[in-house]
């Protein structure tokens, strides 16, 4: 019996195909578009657990896509690219993706990257049953409904947004390097890309805090990682 639900778009038939079979040979369910408009009306009906995105599609671009799901879905999105340039990884990372895998790829990589993303947010969830809300000034994170309310507003936060919020509140004033969080969140034991945190930190900032530029709670530490204060901090 087959498992969770991957949206794969790939317009490619030869390494959707591919894709396909190593993801039911893991016990995924996969549902496959080839273009975008068809992947939005499919993600609707479908409610997929994790959407993997081709950057380059017929009708529309993988980050169009990203966005479309993004209004109405926190599912992880695992972009697919050709294309190694730094710009479009920031670029699909700050419309709410949460991994970037350049073509050509090891598809046992690919399953990886697929389980990790899944995997992150049931541990950070499941943790000790006292810490499933935390309150700091107007943050309130629920761990349980994995929702986040600003002075009574409800902030829309990617998977791995809320992960590292998550994480880094349950241990305030504790410094976590780059390669910490990376190992925790992403939870990938080999850390080779800052700027993804840094990207992830920025987005998170941009809607928790009443100035990003001069952020009071998720706080920079030079030279070492990042913390979450309870207080207005000069850092």
């Amino acid at each position: 019996m087959l498992g969770q639900t991957i949206l794969l778009v790939e317009d490619d038939r030869e390494i959707g195909e591919m894709i396909r079979k190593y993801l039911e040979k893991n016990e995924f369910r996969v549902v496959w578009s080839p273009n975008g408009g068809e992947a939005v009306a499919l993600a609707a009906r479908e409610r997929p657990d994790l959407a993997i995105l081709d950057v380059m599609l017929p009708d529309a671009s993988g980050f169009e896509v990203c966005r479309e799901l993004r209004g109405m879905t926190s599912a992880p999105i695992l972009f697919l690219s050709c294309r190694k340039e730094e710009e479009d990884k920031i670029n699909g990372l700050n419309l709410g993706g949460d991994d970037y895998i350049t073509k050509p790829f090891s598809p046992n990589e690919l399953v990886a990257r697929v389980k990790a993303n899944l995997r992150r947010p049931r541990l950070v969830a499941e943790g000790e049953p006292n810490g499933m809300k935390v309150q700091v000034g107007p943050i309130a994170i629920d761990r349980l409904s994995r929702t986040v309310t600003v002075e009574g507003r409800t902030v829309v936060l990617s998977r791995k947004e809320f992960d590292l919020l998550s994480f880094l509140a349950l241990s305030p004033e504790k410094t976590f390097t780059h390669e910490e969080l990376f190992r925790e969140i992403w939870g990938q034991e080999c850390f080779n890309d800052s700027r993804t945190i840094i990207v992830h930190i920025s987005n998170l900032r941009k809607k928790i805090e009443p100035d990003p530029a001069n952020p009071r709670y998720v706080i920079n530490v030079h030279g070492v990682g990042y913390k979450f204060v309870r207080g207005i901090s000069e850092t």
